[in-house]
């Protein structure tokens, strides 16, 4: 690790307001994609003091994640100026990784329901490199308890999906959240703010020392 990097983690970790400005920053995702810019020109008037990490930080979200990047090039018309300026688009846009509609429609956000089929069949293959006929035998129970689990959906008996108590909490608080941002409730303002009173995410911290790389 670099002593940037090390310097912003440290900085992330002991700081209350660092740490509310990075889950401000994370709970973009959160807002309607119309608001982005203004919430970005938010954030910009409020980065803490000392710390010149964010303002790379938030360069790099901004060119990244919303706006891309302005870049001069030739121009080839003589009877013009010599260079102009184009614009990059984004490489993630908010249309990526925005979650503000899929949260109000209690849809996933996350490839979390990937994740746990990988590690539900794993758990069946037994091993890492199985054989043809392991691999077609577990197939077959995978498909198995697919079927069963149809069958119960039909039947009007799906199976209880676990959700632990703290993530079904967190679910309610942000749909409100967005719903009140949606209705008008809230001010564009006032919803950043109460996005970024969350636990600190890991992501947002690595993300923070991202100049290391």
């Amino acid at each position: 690790m670099s002593d940037s990097g090390a310097r912003a983690f440290i900085v992330v970790r002991r700081r209350e307001d660092v740490r509310h400005f990075c889950c401000m920053l994370d709970g973009l995702a959160f807002m309607p994609v119309a608001d982005l810019q203004d919430r970005l020109a938010y954030l910009r008037q409020h980065i803490p003091d000392d710390v010149a990490e964010l303002q790379q930080l938030l360069a790099y979200f901004d060119a990244t994640y919303v706006s891309g990047v302005l870049r001069c090039v030739p121009n080839t018309d003589s009877h013009r100026l010599l260079l102009r300026t184009c614009g990059t688009p984004p490489l993630f846009p908010p249309t990526v990784w925005n979650v503000h509609e899929a949260t109000l429609a209690n849809r996933e956000r996350t490839n979390n329901v990937c994740e746990g089929w990988n590690h539900a069949f794993a758990n069946i293959v037994g091993h890492r490199h199985p054989s043809l006929w392991v691999l077609l035998g577990a197939l077959q129970q995978d498909q198995t308890l697919v079927a069963t689990a149809l069958l119960q959906e039909v039947r009007g008996q799906p199976p209880a999906k676990r959700i632990k108590r703290s993530v079904h909490h967190q679910q309610q608080r942000l749909q409100k959240l967005c719903r009140d941002r949606r209705d008008g409730l809230k001010s564009v303002k006032a919803t950043l703010r109460a996005l970024g009173h969350r636990p600190l995410r890991a992501a947002a911290v690595k993300t923070l020392t991202f100049m290391e790389l």
